[in-house]
């Protein structure tokens, strides 16, 4: 077994497609696929689901990925203690919440100016999908709901509180005073019902007795600001990222303060021993 295999590994789990992890590793599909089996020899084990395609770890294939990954960011971690006058390097992963993509976007450039050599690679979840990556180490930090029950097991340091406003394309007309009230019978776009802003907005639409269905649901907040530009309709979006949009078609409407808003923040696992590449960003962050 060497390290290579266990970045064909992760690359694999990433890509969950064989032809995409071998570019992502930059080698040939055969090549990918035969160091895997002899990986599977030398354990003496199945770790991969093979069908016409891939399908997934087998129970034997997931615990050996949280130990690949584990690995991994050991040897990252040495090759920084060795040249420490570079600073934290090697790549960091976040995972975050659609609603956290503004707080992420206006930090990026801080931990690129503070660490040149850190890769930073960003990811989109559902929050309880999150909690999942953030458990099996396919994130090492994430931005994410504080109040939920799968947060409780992690490190937590709160952010923000989310409130919102409306985003409504130019020819819409809402009823003043702009509330809760005003989205009766518009027609509304929204993050799908397993993501936890949906379900938070959905809440407090009924709480106001805001009668009024979804007419477009997508998984991406930047998806649903690109295609709400092209129809006429209205969407709720976090108050933090409507700032952000001032410039765009789109009349922006600041909601009613909710009295007990939601806490997001950043969570991470909780170690014995942190690596040196997080805590390092977790200083600037």
């Amino acid at each position: 077994m060497d390290h290579r295999q266990l970045r064909f590994l992760v690359a694999l789990a990433r890509e969950r497609h064989f032809g995409r992890a071998a570019e992502r590793v930059n080698v040939t599909q055969p090549t990918l696929s035969a160091r895997l089996k002899q990986l599977e020899q030398e354990l003496g084990t199945p770790l991969i689901r093979r069908g016409r395609r891939f399908e997934g770890f087998t129970q034997e294939g997931q615990r050996v990925l949280a130990h690949a990954r584990r690995i991994l960011s050991e040897f990252d971690e040495l090759y920084a203690e060795l040249d420490p006058t570079q600073g934290p390097s090697g790549w960091l992963t976040i995972g975050i919440v659609p609603s956290a993509l503004s707080e992420v976007a206006s930090r990026l450039a801080r931990l690129r100016a503070a660490f040149p050599a850190l890769r930073l690679r960003v990811r989109e979840y559902t929050a309880l999908a999150l909690m999942q990556a953030l458990a099996d180490e396919e994130v090492d930090l994430a931005i994410s709901y504080l109040d939920l029950p799968a947060a409780e097991p992690f490190v937590a340091r709160p952010l923000f509180e989310e409130q919102y406003s409306v985003l409504a394309s130019p020819s819409v007309v809402l009823s003043e005073p702009i509330n809760w009230a005003s989205l009766a019978g518009q027609p509304l776009y929204m993050l799908t019902s397993d993501m936890q802003q949906h379900q938070l907005i959905r809440a407090r639409l009924e709480r106001e007795g805001a009668n009024t269905e979804a007419v477009v649901e997508v998984d991406s907040m930047a998806m649903l600001i690109v295609l709400l530009k092209q129809d006429r309709a209205v969407t709720v979006v976090p108050e933090r990222l409507a700032a952000t949009l001032t410039d765009e078609p789109l009349a922006c409407h600041a909601l009613p303060p909710l009295p007990t808003p939601s806490r997001l923040g950043l969570l991470w696992k909780r170690r014995d021993y942190q690596l040196a590449r997080l805590s390092a960003v977790l200083g600037v962050f």
